[in-house]
């Protein structure tokens, strides 16, 4: 018999939707020498099944809905579920001369707590990918009908719309996705499509460091090698491509929003909030696309009504979006520990002017992961601000200002807009902001920090 030996690191899985750039994310992973992805396994729902029939063995109570997951599986089970698995990945890591496998498969975001008690130390990766153009990419995959990738109950329940069917799909495996997101937040890591195909360098550096192996210099060149394994499900378009383009953003601006009842409409729209994307409201499609879908691009209300769209923002605007947006997407459990309740404050950034002469104002909230574009004058709820120029952002966030210095002159303002107007919570709002950006910190975190304590001494001798 041949000799396998058991994995000891931690397996990777990536919860995702049909059409949402998994494939590309598979390869990327694939091609780092440590880790190993091959095509769709549907290996968390064999983990589901598993459960089921052992928990059957062991005596435990099953689900009155057949075949759905058991209420309590048995530490028996799990402990059989890893052992099983591992017969396999370790034989497959062994081929591969891999150390930590990646599993990629449709639906996984269901199983997000049976794959944690099988594998505590599981890593998670929640791709996501605009609705509307995950929906032009899904009626593109399915010319003559929607079948295949999981679309099949969902067109039986509204023949004769594929629109609807697919928003409708989109809105329940995202909502999975988030929910798997907010109840394990140490275990996942947020990519978006949009940020994988504009920055896929450093999108699969901050992957890498999430995941805790090295980062892989020139990746994106690399995943489009020959080796890549061909068997199984992937998106039928990728064997023919050689690089990573960006091509495809906005490409849902086409679909027809009026074919989505307000109902579901709402529904995407709550979830596009937490994900920093455009809303999708009566006004999609109507006048020339935005240069992308992530919020920052979208026309504000009043240029709406105008009829213009403010697509072409400064180049401080759109550094700030891209960092803000990279950021909040490799936020993790450190970085909430770190600065306590100032990371549960909605704070909001304002860009003076952008390109149709008005402010650019973002409410970035830290609690939901989101940012979202706020129209002129609007009370947004915000308990502090910065407002700059954008010159000025551009010079902070390229290097050739510091944010200190900018605050210090005036050239940036800090405003307090809600209840704590306190200097020493305004000192470390600002280390926050830099801590967010990447930027050298003013003051320093330290520094903060020990003016938190003392604060916290002080208030208790009070008391």
């Amino acid at each position: 018999m041949t000799d396998i030996s058991v994995t000891t690191e931690p397996p990777v899985f990536v919860l995702c939707n049909a059409r949402s750039g998994s494939t590309l994310l598979r390869f990327l992973l694939d091609a780092h020498p440590d880790l190993a992805c091959p095509p769709e396994t549907n290996l968390p729902a064999l983990c589901a099944q598993l459960a089921t029939v052992w928990s059957l063995i062991e005596g435990a109570p099953l689900s009155p809905d057949r075949g759905a997951e058991p209420p309590e599986v048995p530490d028996a089970a799990i402990d059989g579920i890893r052992h099983t698995v591992e017969l396999m990945t370790s034989s497959y890591l062994g081929r591969r001369a891999s150390n930590r496998f990646c599993d990629k498969s449709l639906g996984t975001a269901r199983y997000a707590e049976l794959l944690l008690r099988v594998y505590p130390e599981a890593k998670f990766l929640c791709l996501y990918r605009h609705p509307m153009d995950m929906i032009a990419s899904g009626i593109e995959a399915c010319p003559w009908g929607l079948t295949g990738y999981g679309f099949d109950s969902y067109i039986a329940g509204s023949p004769g719309n594929i629109v609807l069917a697919l928003a409708r799909y989109w809105a329940d495996h995202t909502g999975a996705i988030l929910a798997a997101e907010e109840q394990f937040p140490q275990s996942c890591h947020r990519v978006r499509y949009e940020d994988l195909v504009t920055d896929p360098e450093r999108t699969a550096d901050e992957m890498f460091k999430f995941i805790g192996v090295p980062s892989a210099p020139d990746v994106t060149a690399q995943c489009f090698t020959g080796d890549r394994e061909r068997s199984g499900p992937a998106d039928f378009k990728i064997w023919h491509t050689s690089r990573i383009s960006r091509d495809s953003i906005g490409r849902g601006w086409t679909i027809p929003v009026t074919r989505i009842p307000a109902a579901i409409t709402d529904q995407l729209n709550e979830l596009t909030e937490k994900l920093g994307y455009l809303q999708v409201d009566g006004g999609w499609g109507t006048t020339s696309a935005p240069a992308d879908v992530r919020v920052g691009c979208e026309p504000t209300a009043a240029g709406k009504e105008n009829g213009r769209a403010c697509d072409t923002d400064g180049p401080g605007a759109t550094l700030l979006r891209r960092r803000l947006s990279a950021a909040i997407a490799g936020l993790d459990g450190a970085f909430t520990r770190r600065w306590g309740p100032h990371a549960d404050a909605p704070f909001g950034i304002v860009v003076s002017p952008c390109a149709d002469g008005r402010d650019l104002r973002l409410r970035i909230d830290l609690s939901t992961r989101s940012i979202t574009r706020s129209a002129d004058g609007a009370d947004d709820g915000t308990e502090w601000d910065v407002l700059g120029s954008d010159r000025m952002w551009e010079d902070v966030l390229g290097g050739g200002a510091n944010l200190g210095a900018a605050l210090r002159a005036n050239a940036l303002r800090y405003c307090d807009t809600g209840d704590d107007g306190r200097p020493i919570a305004a000192e470390s709002r600002i280390d926050l902001l830099s801590d967010l950006l990447g930027l050298a910190t003013w003051p320093s975190t330290r520094q903060s920090q020990t003016r938190q304590d003392g604060e916290r001494q002080h208030e208790g001798v009070v008391q």
